[in-house]
């Protein structure tokens, strides 16, 4: 069974921005940790918790995998100790004072998205092609127009 539901688009649900952030924050993972999993860059990690993007393709899925495995974590409190001497401010005190069970495995160094772009949909393909179509028409007729010789009256 897939660790999220299925839409009828395709697309993986995410969760909103906020909690992005707050399920990042509490298994005490850097920005950085995120981006090297997932094979982006800190910007994109922030603009996705920030709301301004979101990832697309397989990224999307196993994004949305990640977050859904994080939420599950904490709901079972299996927060993992912050790595520095003292707690983040940021983090619920409930989660704090969570009887720590052994963390989950280190984040490997990219998912099974691949090191290429994410995968172009169908619907997308055939609105480049569509938009190909229509520029290459328009160039053409530019062209007729340009080097017909004017009419004789």
């Amino acid at each position: 069974m897939p660790s999220h539901p299925r839409r009828r688009d395709g697309r993986a649900p995410l969760p909103r921005p906020e909690e992005r952030l707050r399920l990042r924050r509490a298994w005490h993972l850097s920005e950085q940790q995120v981006a090297t999993a997932f094979g982006v860059t800190v910007v994109t990690v922030r603009s996705w918790e920030a709301g301004r993007t979101a990832p697309t393709g397989l990224r999307r899925a196993a994004y949305a995998a990640f977050l859904n495995g994080l939420a599950q974590g904490l709901v079972q409190g299996q927060v993992p100790a912050p790595a520095g001497p003292a707690a983040s401010p940021r983090v619920p005190a409930e989660f704090r004072a969570a009887p720590v069970a052994p963390g989950p495995a280190p984040l490997p160094a990219g998912l099974p998205v691949g090191d290429g772009p994410d995968p172009v949909s169908l619907a997308r393909r055939r609105r480049f092609r569509l938009a190909a179509v229509a520029a290459g028409v328009w160039t053409v007729f530019a062209h007729v127009m340009i080097t017909s010789p004017p009419p004789h009256p």
